[in-house]
């Protein structure tokens, strides 16, 4: 954070620090936090940066945030956790791509004091969320999209649209992290527990590659002639698709498709009628969620929930300029 943003009393207290030699507290202090997050390219990450980013400004904080080049980097963000420990900041937020991988590095953080909340997705720690917290030598918490249901509700959508039968193509970004596994099983399950009639279909774009899911997607709809819909479980995933749609001449709702999160591409796609619909999460609001977690239990000792569910909707056409909607899409 630049000078100008510190509070008059945070100035004040800088000065008689300095003036006396005493340590500066952390009620005092501009806080320092490592933000470690899955991703950097697609828009999502970015209004998560955005929404911490706003909130450390509110708090007398700054954020360092960085993820790998694709989500399937997980070595990689491995070394970029570990480097965040090593600079020994007030506080790290880690979105976990290694769900397993990750568990002995934020025990290390523990181990050196540093307090770590999770965000968008939590690793697997002894316990389960249920366990995390304080005493946890894991993370205290984890700021995130309930993906199981969010998935449920895209199956939900996507059986209304479809009347209830027909094929049905779900092309998932991830089979290693929990987001990607848990966005994927709950439309499935749900498919199957309530829609006899309805068949899915499943494939895979590791990392959330577009041309990956783009060329999965068009090979799906010549071996399918009959396919009634697609469901892509990530901004990537859902951009390749319709672009498979926009080269097969596929338009005005023909095949159903229904994305995840938003972005400027498939808000574009949604009011042309290339795609249909797609859930948003409140990205901004993770990011923010996780750093107010973070300050305050650094300043005052405050023990956030284990569980911040930041919420998700359905949005489409018709509700995308609604107030609730509109303000958890980014572009």
């Amino acid at each position: 954070m630049k000078k100008g943003l510190l509070t008059v009393a945070a100035v004040a207290a800088l000065a008689l620090v300095a003036g006396t030699n005493t340590p500066v507290v952390a009620a005092d202090k501009t806080l320092k936090i490592e933000l470690i997050s899955k991703g950097e390219t697609h828009q999502f990450w970015q209004a998560v940066k955005l929404g911490a980013e706003t909130q450390a400004k509110k708090m007398n904080a700054t954020i360092h945030f960085q993820g790998p080049a694709t989500e399937t980097m997980i070595d990689k963000q491995m070394e970029m956790l570990d480097a965040a420990i090593a600079l020994k900041p007030d506080a790290i937020g880690y979105a976990a791509l290694g769900t397993t991988q990750s568990v002995s590095h934020l025990q290390a953080a523990n181990k050196a004091g540093i307090p770590v909340y999770m965000f968008d997705t939590a690793a697997s720690c002894p316990g389960g969320v249920p366990a995390l917290g304080p005493k946890s030598d894991c993370a205290l918490g984890v700021a995130y999209t309930d993906s199981t249901g969010a998935g449920q509700l895209a199956a939900d959508k996507m059986a209304a649209l479809i009347g209830n039968a027909g094929k049905v193509l779900m092309v998932g970004h991830s089979q290693t992290n929990q987001t990607g596994i848990d966005r994927a099983n709950g439309f499935i399950n749900r498919i199957k527990a309530k829609y006899p009639r309805i068949k899915v279909t499943a494939v895979y774009s590791e990392g959330g590659d577009a041309l990956k899911a783009q060329d999965l997607v068009a090979a799906a709809l010549v071996s399918t002639p009959d396919l009634r819909g697609v469901y892509g479980t990530n901004e990537g995933v859902a951009i390749g698709a319709g672009q498979a749609f926009k080269a097969a001449g596929i338009r005005n709702g023909k095949i159903k498709l229904i994305g995840f999160d938003s972005g400027q591409q498939q808000i574009a796609n949604i009011k042309s009628g290339l795609q249909t619909g797609a859930i948003t999460q409140s990205p901004m609001g993770i990011g923010a969620k996780t750093v107010e977690a973070l300050v305050n239990y650094v300043r005052s000792g405050t023990v956030p929930k284990n569980l911040i569910d930041t919420g998700f909707y359905y949005y489409d056409k018709k509700n995308i300029a609604n107030p609730e909607i509109a303000g958890n899409l980014y572009n």
